[in-house]
């Protein structure tokens, strides 16, 4: 059920303070802030409050009590040692929205201080994007989501969704002026978005708070805009395309108030609260903390080449990262532009690597840049763009990194010009270093613990060694690095088949990050198909391969290295898979049910089969036997691809001689419903999806 905010449903969740006095106790409402951790909860089970330390009375002894609506849901006693002290409770069928009363005692000093902040449940709907104001990361699809695009101006051209959506871009955010005659424009571009699956920083600017185009609607009236931007807000509120409403463009530029972004805000909200608010701030943006009442994602758009340091986009990030921590993302709009106005030049592709790469160390969780207009208009350069891309696709390979919740061992870098940090992520730490200046850089980073191992360079396809927690390595100018060490990697429970003949079965070979190693691909006739590895879903090790096919019978064809197998023999070939339903999309509208999201596994032109993967991974399973033939043995690819339209994931490709199968080789296998596979679990061979009747084909 959608609860009413008890403060303002519009409002971010804000501190309260309270001005009671108990007799015989000194009451401070003023030291302690509190905020939940995710802007609100909907299908989730159990919640967290984020209590703000200050930091004098981080080392103290206290005992806090939580209460939602007057009933007490949590109890804590301890020294926080820590910046933000997390508190989880349960969320149950009878938990509502409210104010959440966080009660601090100090024992032994009579003080007590109180701090109220607000608890949002909302109904889940699909498209739904939550804030995660503790990592900074968003939750688009029940998952983490690391934004990472670009600007862009209207109309969008039609083709660059699939330009970039093949590099691993998966945000866009087009200048637009929000005209009723060019709604049908808006509506393509959202919708060819939602094919690819990207996202949308949906610009709102010229009706809501100004900047960029907003010149261009003076001749409206209040009431005129109004009621084009409740419209709009209305007519892609339910969009699977849809990420956040961006309602300004540099307001700290453009004259225009905080409690007037804030009335927007408010009305955004009333409208749609499942969405967050992001609005950019220009320099020197130490205003953007007077509009905190206005969004729930701060950007702000540092664009210093070449009157200024590249170390600029660091700095902001740093400062707003600390003024914000713990309640919005922080996101950073990296310059992809000059040549005019202030600017002499664009950033070298080394230049614009060090922004982004700075940014993200000193917290930004989401990059957009400034501004793309392809192929070869903004940036000019396409050597630069193709940089951006090939960080897309990095910062996609570790995403769970950059948005853990996990304590991380801390790392300093030797060098004033290198900036560093570490993340981990189950037990495996990242730690990620940037060169500052124009120079080639001998890197000494120090770990906070005496770690002896080796380390994966991992774009870099190498190793380097870990002696008593000190990595020695060079950094090109500008550039960046990411190192990986297993410090206590989760024991796999999963085991692979023994005498598999698939090279790579679990796609976790990043010499090339973010694509599958061993194999071909044959592109769709949909030039924006993908197929990514994705660290964000897998069955067994880090990643899984993705497929986005976004048109029914458009998707790419994967054909993997070729493997040896006996003619007359048979094999059995396993694959894990699973989709996800609510990101299908049509842009015409389907009468009855879409016609099923079918994969294809086969092996060359002897055999392929069919299924159609579930919410849950499922392990498929098919039978080939390779006809006699005048040879002995023969290589053969096993092939995968998805004409249904939607995502799907995939983990442990295997094939391995039938070990069920008849030991003369002139005989088909043996035929069976349920087949038990090596490692003793059943593997169920569902009927042909489309209905084969014979029975002597097996059938995923």
């Amino acid at each position: 059920m959608i609860a009413k905010s008890v403060l303002n449903s519009a409002t971010t969740i804000i501190l309260v303070a309270v001005s009671n006095f108990l007799q015989g106790q000194s009451i401070d409402s003023t030291s302690f802030r509190i905020f939940s951790r995710q802007s609100f909860y909907s299908y989730e089970k159990k919640a967290e409050m984020l209590l703000h330390i200050p930091q004098a009375y981080k080392y103290s002894i206290f005992n806090v009590s939580l209460s939602l609506n007057d009933k007490l849901i949590y109890e804590w006693k301890g020294s926080p040692k820590k910046d933000i002290l997390r508190l989880p409770f349960d969320i149950t069928d009878s938990t509502r929205s409210g104010i959440v009363k966080a009660e601090i005692i100090r024992p032994g000093t009579g003080k007590k201080y109180i701090c109220r902040g607000e608890l949002l449940i909302l109904q889940y709907k699909p498209n739904e994007v939550k804030t995660d104001r503790l990592t900074g990361g968003l939750i688009v699809n029940r998952l983490p989501f690391f934004p990472f695009g670009f600007y862009t101006y209207f109309p969008v051209h039609p083709s660059l969704p699939e330009e970039e959506a093949v590099k691993s871009f998966n945000l866009i955010s087009p200048y637009q002026q929000l005209l009723p005659e060019t709604m049908e424009q808006r509506k393509a571009y959202m919708d060819r978005c939602a094919q690819l699956g990207m996202k949308v920083n949906y610009n709102l600017a010229s009706l809501a708070g100004g900047g960029g185009v907003n010149h261009r609607n003076h001749e409206m009236s209040e009431e005129e805009k109004r009621n084009l931007l409740i419209n709009e807000v209305r007519t892609f509120m339910n969009h699977p395309a849809l990420l956040a409403w961006y309602i300004a463009d540099e307001p700290d530029g453009n004259n225009v108030k905080p409690e007037t972004l804030e009335q927007i805000y408010r009305l955004i909200k009333d409208i749609d609260p499942w969405h967050p608010v992001s609005i950019v701030f220009m320099t020197p943006f130490t205003r953007a903390k007077e509009y905190a009442g206005a969004m729930d994602i701060v950007m702000a758009d540092p664009y210093p080449v070449p009157l200024y340091p590249v170390t600029m986009a660091g700095n902001v990030a740093k400062m707003l990262k600390k003024e914000f921590a713990g309640r919005m993302p922080v996101w950073i709009v990296p310059q992809a532009f000059g040549g005019g106005e202030h600017w002499l030049r664009e950033p070298t592709l080394q230049e614009i690597r060090s922004m982004t790469w700075q940014a993200i160390i000193e917290g930004a969780t989401g990059i957009q840049y400034f501004i793309r207009q392809g192929l070869n208009a903004f940036p000019k350069s396409t050597a630069t763009w193709n940089e951006c891309g090939r960080m897309a696709i990095e910062i996609n390979t570790i995403t769970l990194w950059l948005l853990s919740d996990e304590e991380t061992i801390p790392v300093a870098s030797l060098s004033p010009d290198v900036s560093t940090a570490s993340r981990m992520y189950r037990g495996q730490l990242i730690i990620m270093a940037v060169n500052k200046i124009n120079s080639l850089r001998p890197v000494i980073l120090k770990l906070n613990r005496s770690i002896t191992s080796s380390a994966s360079v991992l774009f870099e396809n190498r190793k380097v060694q870990v002696s008593g927690g000190i990595i020695n390595d060079y950094l090109s100018p500008f550039g960046s690095q990411v190192y990986k060490i297993n410090i206590n990697p989760p024991v796999e429970t999963v085991k692979p088949f023994k005498n598999n003949l698939i090279n790579d079965p679990g796609f976790e070979d990043m010499a090339s990050p973010g694509i599958p190693s061993a194999c071909y691909v044959r592109p769709g006739s949909d030039r924006g198909s993908t197929y990514f590895t994705d660290p964000r879903i897998a069955f067994e090790g880090n990643y899984s391969l993705r497929l986005i096919t976004p048109s029914e019978n458009g998707g790419a064809t994967l054909r993997f290295f070729p493997v040896n197998v006996k003619t007359g023999y048979s094999y059995m070939i396993s694959l894990r898979a699973r989709s996800d339903p609510e990101q299908r999309f049509t842009p015409e509208p389907v009468s009855g049910d879409f016609i099923p999201q079918y994969v294809e596994v086969g092996v060359d032109d002897f055999h392929n089969a069919r299924f159609v993967p579930q919410k849950e991974w499922k392990n498929f399973v098919t039978f080939v036997t390779i006809p006699p033939d005048t040879v002995p043995e023969k290589k053969v690819n096993i092939f995968l691809r998805m004409p249904g339209q939607g995502v799907a994931w995939f983990d442990m490709l295997q094939m391995i001689e039938d070990p069920l199968g008849e030991k003369d080789p002139s005989r088909p296998p043996t035929k069976a419903s349920v087949r038990a596979s090596p490692n003793g679990e059943e593997m169920p061979l569902p009927a042909s999806p489309l209905g084969e009747k014979d029975p002597s084909r097996p059938h995923l």
